[in-house]
C-alpha cells in the first residue's frame, strides 16, 4: 500500500512536470523531472563466470547529460530488481542524450556529446566491471528514458594448451589492424566509437605454468568486428613465443565472451637422456625409430665439470637421473658416484653441487630453492636416506631422513608434500620450519607399495604419481590407492617411467633384459601410446652409453 502511494505521488509530480513542459520553451535549459528506467545486463569475470547485479535500497544511480557532462544521482524506486525506475531532477533542454554507468565512480568522462573511457592497453588478466549505457529521448516525457547498463568491452578468453612452458604474457591483435584498446571515444547519441591501440597486452602478475594443465587468460578488448580474424602471441618465461591465429571474421560484442582457438607450442617433443658421463637432449621427431644422434640437440659432459666438483674425471660418470626443473630452464643431474648438480640449461653452468650424497639416484627441486636427493644402498651413514640441501650453497646439508634403498623423489604441488620411494615403501614428507634457516623434512607417513625394488617415482598429473621398478603403478595421492599399468606386467627392472595421462603416452627405460656394460643399463628408449597395450609404439636407440633414465622435457 505504501509503495503504491509513493509511486502515485511520484507519477503525479512527473505528470505535473510534463504538463508544465507544454507551457515552456521545449529547447530551453530548465529544471525538469526525468523518469529513467535503468537495468543491469550480466557481466563476466576473468574466469568466464557471469554476475547479475540487482539494485539495492541503499544504491544510487548516476545520470549524466552528454551535452555538458553534468551529473545527477537518484535512488531506485524498485530495489531488489535487476531493473528499476529512477526519478531524477535534471537541468536540461526538453530533448537530451543521457548516459549512465556503474560503478558510479568509474573513470568515465562525459561532455560535448562524447563519452570517454579506458580499455587498458596493458592489462594483468583480471576484469574490472564497467557497465554503461545511454538513451536519447524527450527528457521529461511520460515514457521517460530506458537505459540498459552493459559491460562495454568484449572479453576474449585466450585458451592455452598444456605444455612444458610457463606463460608470462600474451598479445592480442586483429589481423586487419583494428583498434582494440587504449582510450575509447564514444558518440553518446549513435554509440559509434573509436579505440586507440591495435594490440591488447596482458602481463600476468604471476606467470602460469602449463606443465600439468592448460589455462585460459581473459583479455578485455573493444567490441569491434575483426574482419580478417585475429592473432594471439603467447610469451613464455624462457623467452620463447608461439602464436594461435584465425583468418575467419569475428564479431566481438559488448559484454560477451569470445573463446579463441587453443594456443599450443608446436615445438616437437624433446627428451632428456641420462647415463654414463653424459646428459643429452634429443628431438623425438628427428630420431624416433632411429639412433639418438639424428635428433641430438644438446649435450652436457660431466667431465667438463670435474674441476668445479673437485673430482677425477673417472668419477664424473654413472649418471642415473637428469630431471628438468624450474619450467625446463634447469636440470638436476645425479650420479651413483655420490654427487648431484643443478645445471643452467642455456649456459651449462653448474649452479649447485653436493658431493656427500652417497649413491645418489634422483633429486628434486623444492619450494624455497631447496633440493632433496635420494641416496640409495650402501654401508655409510650417508646411504639409505633422503638428504636436504640449500640450492644457493653447495655442499651444505640442511637435514636428512632415513629411507632404505632410496631411489626417487618427487614434489606434489597439490598436496604440498614430497614423495620419496624406497625398496617397498613411499615416504610422505611435509616441509617443516621451511621459512627458517633450519628447515626439516617431517615424515608424515609411510605407504607400502604393491612390489619391492622400486626404482622411480614421477608426477603424472596434479594428483597422480607413477611408481616403477618391478612393474609400474599409478598412485592416487588423495585415496592413496595403486592401479597397475598393464603395459609393464612383464617388467622387473624399470628404471624410469614418464606418463602423460592426457595423451596416454609413455616414455620409459627398462633393463629387464639389460643392454650395455651394466646389469642395470639399457640402449633403448621405449615409447608407448597406451598404458594397457602389450607392445611398444616406437623406440630410440643409444648404443654408445649405458642409459639409466629418460625424462620428458616437453611432450
Amino acid at each position: 500500500m505504501i509503495f503504491n502511494l509513493i509511486m502515485g505521488a511520484c507519477l503525479a509530480l512527473l505528470a505535473t512536470a510534463c504538463s508544465d513542459d507544454d507551457n515552456k520553451d521545449f529547447d530551453a535549459v530548465t529544471e525538469r523531472a526525468a523518469k529513467v528506467n535503468i537495468g543491469f545486463s550480466r557481466y563476466f569475470d576473468a574466469n568466464g563466470t557471469s554476475t547479475q547485479l540487482k539494485w539495492n535500497s541503499g544504491d544510487q544511480a548516476i545520470l549524466r547529460l552528454a551535452s555538458d557532462g553534468s551529473s545527477y544521482m537518484a535512488s531506485p524506486i524498485r530495489p531488489g530488481q535487476t531493473s528499476s525506475l529512477f526519478l531524477f531532477t535534471v537541468k536540461s533542454p526538453g530533448a537530451a542524450t543521457v548516459v549512465s554507468y556503474w560503478p558510479t565512480d568509474a573513470p568515465v568522462t562525459v561532455g560535448n556529446g562524447d563519452v570517454g573511457l579506458e580499455i587498458p592497453a596493458i592489462q594483468d588478466g583480471t576484469v574490472t566491471p564497467l557497465l554503461i549505457g545511454a538513451d536519447t529521448q524527450s527528457i521529461s516525457s511520460y515514457e521517460g528514458c530506458d537505459i540498459t547498463l552493459r559491460q562495454f568491452p568484449a572479453l576474449m578468453m585466450v585458451s592455452i594448451s598444456r605444455g612444458n612452458y610457463t606463460v608470462e604474457s600474451i598479445d592480442v591483435r586483429g589481423n586487419a589492424g583494428e583498434k582494440l584498446a587504449g582510450h575509447v571515444s564514444i558518440d553518446a547519441a549513435t554509440w559509434a566509437f573509436s579505440a586507440e591501440t591495435e594490440t591488447a597486452h596482458v602481463d600476468l602478475a604471476t606467470p602460469v605454468s602449463c606443465a600439468l594443465d592448460g589455462t585460459t587468460i581473459a583479455v578485455q578488448v573493444a567490441p569491434v568486428t575483426l574482419t580478417e580474424g585475429y592473432t594471439v602471441t603467447v610469451n613464455t618465461t624462457d623467452g620463447h613465443s608461439f602464436n594461435v591465429t584465425s583468418s575467419s571474421p569475428v564479431i566481438l560484442e559488448s559484454g560477451e565472451i569470445f573463446i579463441t582457438n587453443s594456443a599450443s607450442d608446436t615445438e616437437p617433443s624433446h627428451l632428456l637422456i641420462g647415463g654414463s658421463d653424459k646428459v643429452h637432449i634429443v628431438n623425438v621427431a628427428k630420431c624416433m625409430g632411429a639412433d639418438y644422434k639424428a635428433g641430438l640437440e644438446w649435450t652436457w659432459d660431466a667431465e667438463d665439470a670435474a674441476d668445479i666438483l673437485g673430482l677425477a674425471k673417472s668419477r664424473c660418470d654413472h649418471i642415473d637421473d637428469c630431471k628438468p626443473v624450474d619450467n625446463g630452464s634447469k636440470i638436476l643431474v645425479s650420479s651413483s658416484y655420490n654427487w648431484c648438480v643443478l645445471l643452467d640449461k642455456a649456459s651449462k653452468q653448474v649452479l649447485f653441487h653436493a658431493l656427500d650424497c652417497a649413491n645418489a639416484h634422483s633429486a628434486e627441486l623444492l619450494p624455497g630453492n631447496r633440493i632433496a636427493v635420494a641416496c640409495s644402498d650402501g654401508t655409510t651413514s650417508n646411504h639409505n636416506q633422503v638428504r636436504l640441501y640449500d640450492a644457493a650453497r653447495s655442499n651444505v646439508l640442511l637435514d636428512s631422513s632415513p629411507l632404505t634403498s632410496a631411489h626417487g623423489v618427487t614434489w606434489c604441488e597439490s598436496t604440498q608434500r614430497l614423495y620419496a620411494v624406497g625398496n617397498r615403501q613411499i615416504n610422505v614428507y611435509s616441509l617443516q620450519d621451511w621459512d627458517t634457516s633450519a628447515p626439516k623434512l617431517k615424515l608424515e607417513k609411510s605407504i607400502t607399495t604393491p612390489q619391492g625394488s622400486n626404482h622411480d617415482i614421477s608426477l603424472a598429473d596434479p594428483t597422480t604419481l607413477v611408481v616403477a621398478g618391478v612393474r609400474a603403478y599409478l598412485f592416487d595421492v588423495n585415496t592413496e590407492s595403486f592401479t597397475e599399468m598393464p603395459h609393464f606386467a612383464a617388467s622387473t627392472q624399470l628404471k624410469s617411467v614418464n606418463y602423460n595421462p592426457l595423451t596416454s603416452e609413455l616414455w620409459y627405460t627398462d633393463a629387464t633384459v639389460p643392454e650395455g656394460t651394466q646389469s642395470w643399463s639399457t640402449h633403448t628408449l621405449r615409447y608407448a601410446t597406451d598404458p594397457a597395450a602389450t607392445s611398444m609404439a616406437g623406440s630410440i636407440r643409444i648404443t654408445d652409453m649405458d642409459v639409466y633414465k629418460v625424462r620428458v622435457l616437453n611432450w
